[in-house]
């Protein structure tokens, strides 16, 4: 679980009240675990070398059991640094699964595959079967928050986060030898109640079980950070629930046999840590499944001969959710039954009919239709380029009473609509009728919550889906201000149009069980009905994220066993391989080939098209791109365009991007702004110059891309032409792009290295994609192409300043370590580099609207090209203080800069013990510019002053240009580099440079091209 230290460490977050001299707590999974559906494997742990860690200054316990490693200190800063110390060595299992990372299945590939047996040899009967699983975790967890396990004298107090209290109770119970009742879970969200919602468990027990096991065997309170690093333990857990239905469909279109199999008799897969500390006691039991009597199996529908089956072998005592089995049950059958009708040609609602005998379910389900006017066959939206596809679900559920008579049991019939949107695969409910035939009304704000949230996505969308490399995360820490709660609230999702309905009526006068005991049982199965009516493509497992229908829709998931297509799918898709052939062979010359076709204009689309999470995701990759910074003039209107770029070939201008039909992007489809920033060709076919760094943006992935366009789309319209570049020839002529192109461009989007963490491959698609730190920070060739190996961030000159290397060639006085890089990124300012100014000022400001995790991402790709480690050392914190105390005074001879200093800077820059409202936080003697080979940052920052109001706390350094001669800025410019760093050689020519800098168009120049 500690990949990468401090990927999204909190700064601020109350822990439970009472709790005293609290430890923190961090876990190292090992790099192989999985549970494949009836066992759990994992590599096994042969050797631990603590030494470095015995060697850190501050204590770290490291906890071992089995194959459980932990990592205790009294911050988690220091936890995370001790586990990244820790040397394991693990040996792989002989017998190792296959795992699907987006979906979390580890077992052999066929096992879920879709089958269909083919037509029996008389013609009478149709055979067909099919796999449906659920997941061992539906997410990570709620948010990012401490979990806090406090085991003192025989009694555990656990605070976190769950959705299954009962069964995390179960799993504490058997990890500590306690009883239930010297157990007590709290809620660490006053908000978030502890509350079973009967839709599975996320990895906020897992967190639980990590800081139980911690707290019992240190004898102290242990709390750990739960965050989407604990996403790996829900891809390892795959299914908890794998369920086989077969049937026999006779000619008449009834099932003639019917037959049911679950892998589990319980409902859900024990916590990571009770399997890796070995703490779980398994029973033994035959391996093949074997009917259980007892075993409860809720069939509303009557056929004429059924099998229904369940696999009994599992943890001695394992719990099982009634509700959640239901809900799993349910799911399977209601999308097998939808299935049958489909592929015999029937009406999914008049299918179940045909399959009900009870009276109460009948009338239920027609008062049900007759409220959204259910038309036979359904109606669907057509499927033509519209963005928006529409679809209708119905399920049914007849759960029995608590004796388990079924015949008295409360009846539930669904009917769902929802809108799906192509280019995100976001799914909306629209309209949700509920019928239940006795009981209470429905909770309509529940269900609401609950579907919306754990079947299609999260509350808070932009966390939770399955982790990748272009996934955007939240605020790890409790303590976010005004403007991001401002900001995060535009990511509530919609409100859905929700009707309930019931018929008192058919109640008998038998008293009902509750609502609670069928709450969401057909949920799952409706959405997923209606997603099949819309999509056409079948998905077996929830939940149904953005994600997984984005790719489904892009028909990017051939072979994918959880994902069946319809037939008109399937022969779309080989045509589809068909013309993909074509084009790879013809795809070398149309790279070539100058001349570009114009994308037809279409109308501005509408703001409320997109959902309000596509627009935040896609302001957050604007503010990685640093949009507005190059397509905003000085002092102009944001994203309009007329900024001036000086290139070695002439003057370049940025363009309109606000969506104006006229001089901005309003009549640009998709397709033609995505072949802009990856390729490089405008809508009108003309081809667009590399200063916009679509070289960069190719590197974006899809549904970056796809969130941006819905983000500029949504913006004010405003109405600006751009001015006309200025060239020379033959750079103006843009047809030569097409050479360019084909030499120096790459459009494949970023592909994470399989070999790197999680979070080095966020940080990789970050800095060399949307952030294009490269266009900057990387030496170019004779024609402007961005060199490659050993010279990429090897530092640039940009506009007049010098992007200094971000490699190992930094000629920092103290290098820069992984947490100074996040510093000076997140923050505007590192005590041991200085303050974040001239072109990097805009830069940190839009990375101040990134997440956390996102800006810990990019410090720790750059901090890996450095070489650079976790923190700095002693010796270099020593060093640093040796530095700054060897330039107090003024070197001799220099006494006309002396003068200029002591005038200008001094007040700021030197500590004189007096009290100041400007004072510079760093000393000079560690700024990069001062050791720099070239004087260009610091003449820049003499002339044009330092603008920090990034920065909270940091004054502004005015400029001198008006008040200084270039020969006083030379002056002044040797002074501070003879000063401050004396070890480097003196700059030369420095009144030339300086009256080259002084040209108006590279003065205050604050925007990366």
């Amino acid at each position: 679980m500690s990949d990468s230290p401090l990927s999204s460490t909190p700064r601020r977050q109350a822990l439970p009240v009472g709790l005293a001299h609290v430890h923190y707590g961090v876990v190292v999974r090992p790099p192989f675990y999985v549970w494949d559906g009836e066992q759990f494997e994992s590599a096994r742990l042969e050797h631990v070398d603590k030494s470095e860690v015995a060697a850190l200054p501050y204590r770290a316990d490291v906890v071992i059991e089995n194959n459980f490693v932990g990592v205790v200190a009294d911050s988690l800063e220091a936890a995370y640094d001790a586990a990244a110390r820790l040397h394991l060595r693990w040996q792989q299992p002989t017998k190792v699964s296959l795992v699907s990372p987006l979906k979390g299945i580890q077992t052999p590939t066929d096992a879920l595959a879709p089958q269909a047996k083919g037509v029996s040899s008389a013609g009478a009967h149709r055979e067909a079967s099919h796999h449906y699983g659920w997941p061992g975790r539906m997410r990570w967890g709620e948010q990012p928050g401490w979990v806090v396990a406090d085991y003192q004298q025989n009694q555990l107090n656990v605070w976190g986060q769950t959705t299954t209290p009962n069964t995390l109770k179960h799993d504490l119970k058997m990890l500590t030898g306690l009883d239930e009742d010297q157990i007590a879970l709290f809620s660490s969200n006053t908000e978030a109640p502890l509350c079973a919602t009967g839709l599975g468990r996320h990895c906020g027990d897992d967190a639980a079980i990590d800081a139980a096991l911690l707290s019992q065997i240190l004898a102290c309170p242990v709390a750990v950070w739960l965050d989407e690093r604990y996403a790996r333990d829900m891809t390892a857990l795959g299914l908890a629930q794998r369920m086989q239905l077969s049937a026999v469909v006779s000619e008449e279109g009834r099932i003639e046999e019917y037959s049911y199999r679950q892998t589990l008799a319980p409902s859900e897969v024990a916590a990571v840590g009770l399997w890796l500390s070995g703490r779980l006691k398994l029973q033994t039991s035959a391996d093949e499944p074997t009917a259980t009597a007892s075993y409860a199996f809720n069939e509303p529908y009557v056929f004429r001969q059924e099998t229904l089956t369940a696999h009994t072998g599992y943890p001695a005592g394992a719990p099982t959710n009634p509700t959640l089995l239901n809900v799993q049950q349910t799911f399977a059958r209601e999308s097998f039954i939808d299935e049958m009708a489909r592929e015999s040609g029937q009406d999914p609602l008049d299918f179940r009919l045909r399959h009900l005998e009870d009276k109460r379910g009948i009338e239920l389900i027609e008062s049900v239709a007759r409220q959204v006017q259910w038309q036979t066959p359904p109606q669907q939206a057509p499927r033509g380029p519209s963005e928006m596809l529409r679809g209708r679900g119905v399920a049914y559920a007849q759960l029995p009473d608590r004796e388990q008579r079924q015949k008295s049991g409360v009846r539930s019939a669904w009917i769902a609509d929802i809108e799906v949107n192509r280019i995100t695969g976001g799914v909306r409910i629209t309209r949700l009728v509920v019928g239940q035939d006795a009981g209470e009304y429905v909770d309509t704000a529940r269900l609401q919550q609950t579907l919306q949230e754990r079947v299609l996505g999260e509350a808070r969308p932009l966390l939770g889906h399955t982790p990748a490399f272009d996934q955007w995360s939240d605020e790890p820490n409790g303590t976010v201000d005004k403007k991001e709660q401002e900001r995060t609230s535009l990511s509530r999702l919609t409100s859905p149009a929700i009707e309930p309905t019931r018929n008192d009526q058919l109640a008998t006068t038998e008293p009902a069980s509750p609502l609670k005991e069928v709450d969401f049982a057909p949920g799952v199965a409706v959405i997923a009905n209606a997603l099949f009516d819309a999509t056409g493509v079948r998905f077996r497992q929830p939940p149904f994220t953005a994600n997984r229908v984005r790719q489904a829709l892009q028909e990017q998931v051939a072979g994918d066993e959880t994902l069946s297509p319809s037939p008109a799918t399937r022969r779309l898709r080989r045509r589809w391989f068909a013309a993909a052939a074509l084009t790879t062979i013809a795809g070398s010359a149309a790279m070539a080939w100058p001349w570009k076709g114009a994308i037809a204009p279409v109308s501005r689309p509408a703001p409320t098209l997109y959902s309000a999470e596509t627009i935040e995701r896609g302001r957050l990759v604007a503010a990685a791109g640093d949009c507005a910074a190059c397509h905003t003039a000085e002092g102009g209107v944001e994203n309009v365009g007329g900024r001036a770029f000086e290139t070695p070939f002439g003057t370049l201008y940025s363009t309109n991007i606000t969506p104006d039909e006229a001089t901005g992007i309003g009549q640009w489809s998709y397709a033609a702004f995505e072949r802009a920033m990856r390729h490089g060709i405008s809508r009108d076919g003309s081809h667009l110059y590399p200063a916009f760094p679509y070289t960069a943006f190719a590197k974006t992935s899809d549904a970056d891309l796809q969130a941006l366009y819905a983000y500029l789309m949504a913006q004010p319209a405003v109405s600006a032409d751009t001015p006309a570049n200025a060239l020379s020839f033959p750079y103006n002529l843009r047809a030569l792009m097409a050479g360019w192109n084909a030499l120096y461009h790459d459009p494949t989007p970023f592909q994470p290295d399989p070999e790197q963490s999680e979070l080095y491959n966020r940080g990789a698609y970050l800095a060399g994609g949307l952030g294009h730190c490269s266009a900057c920070h990387t030496p170019r060739n004779a024609m402007g192409a961005e060199q490659s190996g050993e010279r990429y961030f090897a530092g640039a000159m940009v506009d007049g300043w010098e992007a200094p290397p971000l490699n190992t060639l930094s000629r920092a006085p103290i290098p820069w370590s992984e947490h100074s890089l996040y510093d000076y990124l997140r923050h505007g300012e590192s005590p041991l580099h200085g303050v974040a100014s001239g072109p990097m000022a805009p830069v940190v400001a839009g990375l101040g609207e990134l997440p956390e995790y996102d800006v810990r991402a990019i410090a720790h790709y750059v901090a890996a090209q450095m070489g650079a480690p976790a923190g700095n050392s002693e010796a270099e914190l020593a060093e640093a203080q040796q530095r700054i105390s060897r330039t107090m005074t003024s070197p001799p001879g220099m006494e006309q800069g002396e003068q200029l200093f002591a005038g200008a800077c001094a007040s700021c820059h030197v500590d004189s013990g007096l009290p100041s409202f400007n004072r510079a936080a760093t000393s000079l003697a560690l700024n990069t510019n001062l050791h720099s080979e070239r004087p260009d940052n610091v003449i820049q920052s003499i002339l044009g002053g330092v603008h920090a109001e990034h920065v909270v706390g940091i004054g502004a350094m005015p400029g001198f240009a008006d008040s200084f001669s270039n020969t006083q800025v030379a002056t002044l410019a040797a002074y501070l580099r003879a000063r401050f760093a004396p070890d480097a050689p003196s700059w030369q020519q420095l009144e030339q440079r300086v009256a080259e800098l002084r040209q108006p168009h590279h003065n205050n120049t604050y925007s990366t091209p």
